[in-house]
């Protein structure tokens, strides 16, 4: 994946979760045009507690994201 497009990518997920901002995402290759960006971070809850949130990103080789899940 081309480090501008990988760029592009991690900017828009860290407008939509800022949970993970500054995390580099784990880029696994799914097909020969798609890739999976795996994202990690930590985040609070109400109660002070940590608790771990993962994004999950389907992305084009072009930077268009297909599908994007979080899990907490």
């Amino acid at each position: 994946m081309d480090a501008k497009v990988l760029q592009s990518v991690c900017r828009q997920v860290y407008q939509k979760h800022p949970e993970v901002r500054g995390a580099t995402p784990k880029v696994k290759p799914q097909t020969r045009s798609t890739f999976l960006l795996i994202f990690e971070g930590k985040g609070t809850t109400a109660n002070g507690q940590t608790i771990r949130h993962t994004i999950r990103a389907i992305v084009t080789a072009d930077g268009k994201i297909t599908k994007l899940t979080s899990s907490r």
